[in-house]
């Protein structure tokens, strides 16, 4: 039996060949996150989460990490930063800071949202919520980024194309867009 343990002792640790990470290409991504009006967030967290279960065998719940981004977005990013780091060996430029800008910036647009639909502070509680969609984009087209070197899939070609199911979720997305256009011009007219 000692000889055994001292035998696995020895032998070089497992690696796991699958992806830890959803690989997207940036340019999916960006019309998925724009064209969905935001709400492709939920899915990006969901899927980054879910592979990592998988892949670490870590006993947590992707659906509410998902959900509840904010409180888990620093943890996500500074797992696409240890990951780049066991890859390549060295350290990337820390993406920390963005996932607080996401953060601050997803909770004043949601808050902005929140009170424009009581009718709170109008116009400028509806325009946070507008301010907030591309800082928020550009926060995890950046974690992206990182997540798809620390993927082994730089381009994400394994995830460049959309699909029908994307297309379904872009036609919501249009919905949403006509929604707030309208909302837009009326709050812009006063009525």
């Amino acid at each position: 039996m000692e000889e055994s343990v001292e035998q696995l002792d020895m032998q070089e640790p497992v690696t796991t060949t699958e992806m830890e990470f959803y690989a997207v290409s940036q340019k999916k991504f960006l019309i998925m996150f724009l064209g969905t009006f935001g709400i492709y967030s939920i899915y990006w967290f969901y899927k980054h989460w879910s592979l990592y279960k998988e892949s670490e065998n870590e006993a947590m719940w992707p659906v509410m990490r998902s959900i509840f981004q904010v409180f888990f977005t620093h943890s996500l990013f500074s797992l696409f930063e240890m990951k780049y780091q066991i890859k390549t060996g060295e350290a990337p430029k820390s993406i920390n800071h963005i996932a607080t800008i996401f953060v601050v910036t997803a909770i004043i647009g949601n808050i902005g949202s929140n009170l424009s639909e009581r009718g709170y502070g109008i116009p400028f509680t509806y325009y946070s919520l507008l301010i907030a969609l591309p800082i928020t984009c550009w926060c995890l087209y950046q974690a992206q980024s990182l997540a798809n070197y620390a993927s082994d899939d730089v381009e994400a070609s394994s995830n460049n194309k959309l699909t029908s199911l994307n297309y379904i979720w872009l036609a919501l997305g249009a919905v949403i867009w006509l929604l707030n256009i309208v909302g837009l011009f009326v709050v812009a007219s006063g009525a």
